[in-house]
């Protein structure tokens, strides 16, 4: 297993090329080996480095012309990429991005990851939920999504609820918790130690490390 310092120091790297412009990105070798990491709960491997959809995708996907994402989703595949990380507050980016995929035909060659909140800092309305969590089946475009997690810890009890009942059903793969509230670190490590989750999401950068005194 990876250390910490190994991992950021092989990731880098990688940040950095998904930042650069798209022609440039696809001047790397094609052979590059991507890094990749067990799942705990299953074993299987995705790849260390995903592409998130909640700043600059969001912002393309508002415009008529999307042909820059898709010519990123493409380039992703190509290389090896799965993890395509989205969410229905993301503006119009989960719906594009599932049109895109089905344009390209790649839709299966993705590891959909989305969540859902509909509890704006109070209770969750879990006919609300539902059918947020419906919408994104539709706008991605799969039977079967790969990982749902409940955004931002919002009532958690209850949305991450329907997401164990979900998964239990067959139609979600993974599911999880997500916040970047340093505040909500102490909740997340009850949730963690209480709940059969399959994967968190928090904000852990190089210059924001303070997940490491606690939550990793």
């Amino acid at each position: 297993m990876i250390t910490r310092r190994e991992w950021l120091g092989m990731t880098l790297g990688t940040g950095a090329a998904l930042a650069l412009d798209t022609p440039l990105l696809r001047a790397f070798p094609q052979q590059q080996q991507l890094l990749t990491r067990a799942i705990p709960s299953s074993g299987e491997r995705v790849p260390l480095v995903g592409l998130g959809s909640s700043a600059t995708f969001s912002q393309v996907a508002r415009s008529e012309d999307v042909s820059a994402l898709s010519e990123v989703l493409r380039t992703m595949v190509e290389r090896g990429g799965r993890v395509f990380d989205t969410a229905p507050s993301y503006g119009a980016s989960e719906e594009v991005a599932g049109r895109i995929a089905r344009e390209l035909g790649i839709t299966d060659r993705i590891f959909w990851a989305t969540k859902v909140n509909v509890a704006r800092g109070g209770a969750a309305d879990p006919a609300a939920a539902r059918a947020q969590i419906e919408a994104s089946f539709k706008k991605i475009g799969k039977p079967k999504i790969d990982l749902i997690q409940v955004h931002n810890l919002g009532d958690v009890p209850t949305q991450l609820g329907i997401l164990k009942e979900m998964k239990k059903q067959g139609r979600i793969r993974y599911i999880g918790v997500t916040t970047t509230n340093e505040r909500q670190y102490g909740e997340l490590e009850k949730i963690m130690r209480n709940e059969p989750l399959d994967f968190i999401g928090i904000d852990y950068a190089i210059d924001n490390r303070e997940v490491e005194a606690t939550i990793l």
